[in-house]
């Protein structure tokens, strides 16, 4: 009898050490799950800073484009919008997100690398809306030959709103030129114009 309550208990043991071999468990994320700019939330204002950095930064405009409304708008400063490479041409008018995105194409095209750093701080701070006064600098290295560096540097306003939960940009307004240096927004009128000649 002593045997078979052995047998009994080793089967038993047998079951249940083979029970939990074969429980079932939730499946392990992907190793990027989580990760890269896709991920950035835009759960508060600074966080379209932070998802426009990581997406330049990355050369990924599919992350660049999640942060920027699709009511987005750019206004250029007086200088930029006056100057004699952009004489009646319209280049900087109906400026919206499908325009952006269009330049933004071709600078992560003509880039071997982009650097750039956001200094935001806040006008205007309500429940779904802020506005930042924001000092940048764009760096571009150049895939041409010889590879060079060229720096772009300016003052803007951004206006950032919630939508529907999450913040995205909704109006870039070029206010102030840095000395030595062309503005963002001059480069994205030079690349609109190669895009629409």
């Amino acid at each position: 009898m002593k045997g078979f309550v052995r047998i009994g208990v080793v089967c038993l043991l047998a079951l249940a050490l083979a029970g939990c071999l074969f429980d079932t468990r939730d499946a392990d994320p992907p190793a990027n799950a989580g990760t890269g700019c896709g991920a950035t939330p835009l759960d508060d204002a600074l966080g379209v800073f932070q998802a426009m950095t990581c997406a330049l930064e990355n050369q990924q405009d599919a992350a660049y484009e999640r942060a920027i409304s699709s009511r987005f708008v750019f206004s250029p400063t007086q200088q930029d919008s006056l100057d004699q490479t952009f004489q009646g041409t319209g280049v900087y008018e109906n400026w919206n997100k499908t325009v952006e995105m269009d330049v933004l194409g071709l600078l992560l095209s003509d880039a071997q690398a982009v650097d750039v750093a956001f200094n935001p701080s806040i006008l205007i701070n309500q429940t779904q809306f802020v506005r930042y006064r924001v000092e940048y600098e764009l760096r571009v290295v150049n895939v041409a030959t010889p590879t060079d560096t060229t720096v772009y540097g300016g003052v803007a306003q951004f206006d950032v709103r919630n939508e529907g939960g999450n913040w995205r940009l909704t109006f870039w307004d070029e206010i102030e030129t840095v000395e030595n240096q062309s503005t963002w927004g001059y480069l994205k009128g030079i690349l609109r114009l190669r895009l629409n000649p």
